[in-house]
């Protein structure tokens, strides 16, 4: 009795499973929903005819709090880049995670141009650059959780060619959230982007966590999810209005600590702990040696 062959895997099942068959894949079907979004939405979202502005010294410190993720992220990159090459992860996997890290530069950049259509005042609206700053900044962190991807995790094994399928799914059905409360000026609208964001980081914390194996990686989500809703929160609620009422400090004040306690530091501790691991690991391999 001859041996039967092993089957053959499907054409679309070998893509699924390829690394940079997934970032095809997530790139291709989330792009619909940016589509859709130029095509529709306003770039600007009120005029600043009788808006108030911030000026001076907040001003400048708002500047400076938006411009350090351009100096922050290029050394990330390199300490990530050095790091999952000395943690053995694929060439595939190191370039999802720079790709991840080059479009937080991108969505840092949309929310500048959002935030000087609003003369650096903070008002929860509906723009185009708003929506590219989350579509970027989501888009961002799944692929930079894509790069930490190992094979003795169970939730890569069973799910990882798909996981990429459904943020991209999640982004498309954002789009059309999002022109739905532009229309009708809701800002609850936005919910959708927070549960997915909140998604995005529980698989790029787990993914971190089975990879560098410290529950330090807590502090990631902690900071740039936790800490950083909590400001925008205290915005929301105590930014004022720039037309009607407004607070100038306390605008600029929970502005800038929502960048830089929360964004920035989280990404700040999770790049330590990728360089922390990465030295430990080629330290090892130069004992061994």
């Amino acid at each position: 009795m001859g041996l039967d062959a092993p089957p053959t895997p499907s054409v679309s099942s070998t893509f699924m499973d390829a690394p940079l068959g997934r970032l095809v894949i997530f790139l291709a079907i989330s792009l619909v929903g940016m589509a859709l979004i130029l095509t529709r939405l306003p770039e600007i979202a009120s005029p600043l005819e009788g808006r108030t502005c911030i000026q001076g010294g907040w001003k400048l410190g708002l500047i400076v709090a938006h411009t350090a993720t351009f100096v922050l992220i290029p050394v990330a990159m390199r300490v990530f880049q050095r790091s999952l090459t000395a943690l053995g992860q694929p060439p595939t996997a190191i370039f999802a995670s720079l790709l991840g890290l080059s479009f937080v530069m991108v969505s840092i950049a949309s929310e500048i141009g959002w935030h000087v259509t609003q003369c650096w005042y903070y008002q929860d609206q509906f723009s185009m650059l708003n929506f590219m700053f989350y579509f970027f900044l989501l888009s961002a962190f799944a692929l930079w959780g894509d790069g930490l991807q190992t094979s003795n995790s169970w939730l890569d094994r069973v799910l990882g060619p798909y996981l990429n399928l459904f943020f991209a799914a999640c982004l498309v059905g954002i789009s059309f959230l999002y022109l739905q409360g532009n229309e009708v000026a809701d800002p609850g609208y936005k919910l959708p982007i927070y549960i997915t964001l909140t998604l995005i980081f529980a698989v790029l914390t787990y993914r971190a966590y089975n990879l560098l194996k410290t529950p330090l990686v807590l502090l990631f989500p902690l900071f740039s999810v936790g800490v950083n809703l909590s400001f925008v929160f205290l915005l929301q609620r105590y930014g004022g209005d720039p037309y009607a009422d407004p607070n100038v400090p306390a605008n600029a004040i929970f502005h800038i600590l929502h960048d830089v306690a929360g964004t920035e530091a989280g990404v700040a501790i999770f790049t330590w702990l990728v360089y922390r691991q990465g030295k430990l690991r080629l330290e090892g391999q130069l004992l061994q040696k």
